[in-house]
């Protein structure tokens, strides 16, 4: 078969290449997972914690606030992965017809 540059590549070649570009992909699909959990953690916790005191816990209706504040990133992330999944479907189908 022919790759992408023009060049022939044996089945075993094409295997290789495309496990390198599967693994690429997951590591980028990690890498926005780990970005996106830290901006999560960076807006709520500025949103939601008033006060460095130097103790093991939570201040009354900081912990709670946390959980509401990162329960509607989620919310809101799962709903902007749909949508763009969505968009994906939409525009493959338009180009396969």
């Amino acid at each position: 078969s022919i790759n992408s540059m023009g060049l022939f590549t044996s089945p075993a070649d094409q295997a290789r290449l495309e496990e390198q570009a599967r693994l690429q992909a997951d590591a980028l699909r990690e890498k926005e997972l780990r970005d996106m959990y830290h901006r999560i953690t960076e807006a709520c916790f500025s949103e939601c914690v008033q006060s460095f005191a130097f103790t093991k816990h939570f201040l009354p209706g900081e912990e709670q606030c946390l959980q509401t504040c990162a329960l509607k990133y989620y919310r809101m992330s799962m709903g902007m992965g749909s949508t763009f999944a969505e968009m994906y479907i939409d525009t493959r189908q338009g180009t396969n017809q």
